[in-house]
């Protein structure tokens, strides 16, 4: 392996995840020096040949000998044993579909706990959490840092893209029939989700709670190495196609303020803060490497503590810059 000339596969390359991969790589300035490109043929393979940097070859068949770095962008049904050939082949694995974290994956955002990357190497296998893990710890790592996290609770506001081109498909067609007098139809939400909201994001777990919620709790707590931290989410499903948003509320055992809490978050790294009294919307995280965040004011229901808005571009920073982060910092301790 070269650090300064990559032989990158990317498998799952014709999904949405991976030609932002593709993307990422090419305006980073990746020294790729050959294409692997790979995808299985189904209904989430998109693209026109002019789209990638070498044709993607299809089916179930991937050569992943004298790779240095894999995407593994899905299928899911796929991605273990995808995983294994990598390794097998001495490679760095990167897991942006979120099948390998029971696996021993290395859960990493860059900007929170990159120091775990170098350990990890010789294993060889990482993975990007949901997108708003990445979002919550990059915006709490500062705060336990300075004042110690004692409960966080989280509503969480997810588009329909969490469920795929299906999810996509489906708002659009219920607009369309709410806006022409059509029958509306709903397969694959509970409910109607067209000008609707619904407090279900995954599917129901004893208890009560959903499995995205689960996911993003304990993601969480492992990317702050926080494993007994309180975190409390609800996730609710809005008819929005991208981008997620995330009201949290902090309380921390030592004094923070708000004044406290934006000082921090300026110097954050992977944090971009509106000014006070203002904050970003979704439209202003599309395309975004950072999580935006805003409306950080006192909360008075706890002796310390604040309450914050956030969001982030899921598809970019929340998959694949924060998968090509990995990689560069990876490949460059790897030497």
């Amino acid at each position: 392996m070269s650090a300064s000339a990559w032989v990158v596969a990317v498998l799952g390359a014709a999904r949405e995840v991976g030609r932002e991969v593709l993307s990422v790589l090419a305006e980073r300035g990746a020294p790729v020096a050959e294409w692997r490109l790979y995808d299985t043929i189904d209904d989430g393979a998109e693209g026109s040949p002019e789209d990638f940097p070498a044709p993607v070859e299809f089916g179930d068949t991937v050569e992943l000998t004298g790779a240095d770095v894999v995407f593994l962008c899905g299928p899911t049904d796929k991605a273990r044993g995808w995983a294994a050939q990598a390794r097998k082949a001495g490679a760095l694995c990167i897991d942006v579909s979120h099948a390998l974290l029971e696996d021993g994956a290395v859960l990493i955002v860059p900007e929170v706990n990159g120091d775990e990357i170098e350990a990890a190497l010789d294993e060889g296998l990482f993975a990007c959490p949901v997108p708003g893990a990445t979002a919550l710890a990059v915006a709490l790592r500062p705060l336990d840092a300075s004042a110690d996290l004692k409960r966080v609770l989280v509503t969480a506001f997810e588009p329909v893209s969490h469920a795929g081109s299906a999810g996509i498909d489906e708002l659009a067609q219920q607009t369309r029939e709410l806006l022409t007098g059509g029958s509306i139809q709903h397969e694959v939400f509970p409910h109607r989700i067209a000008f609707n909201l619904i407090p279900q994001v995954g599917e129901l777990l004893p208890g009560g709670g959903t499995r995205a919620e689960w996911q993003l709790e304990s993601q969480t707590r492992a990317l702050l190495d926080l494993p007994d931290l309180p975190i409390a989410v609800t996730s609710v499903c809005v008819p929005t196609f991208y981008g997620q948003a995330y009201l949290i509320q902090v309380e921390t055992e030592r004094p923070m303020d708000a004044d406290t809490a934006r000082a921090l978050l300026r110097e954050a790294p992977g944090v971009l803060l509106s000014d006070a009294g203002s904050y970003p919307t979704l439209v202003d995280a599309i395309g975004s490497e950072a999580t935006l965040i805003g409306r950080v004011r006192d909360d008075p229901t706890v002796p310390f503590g604040v309450t914050l808005w956030a969001v982030i571009d899921g598809l970019r920073k929340g998959g694949a810059v924060n998968a090509v982060q990995i990689a560069e910092r990876a490949l460059r301790e790897r030497g």
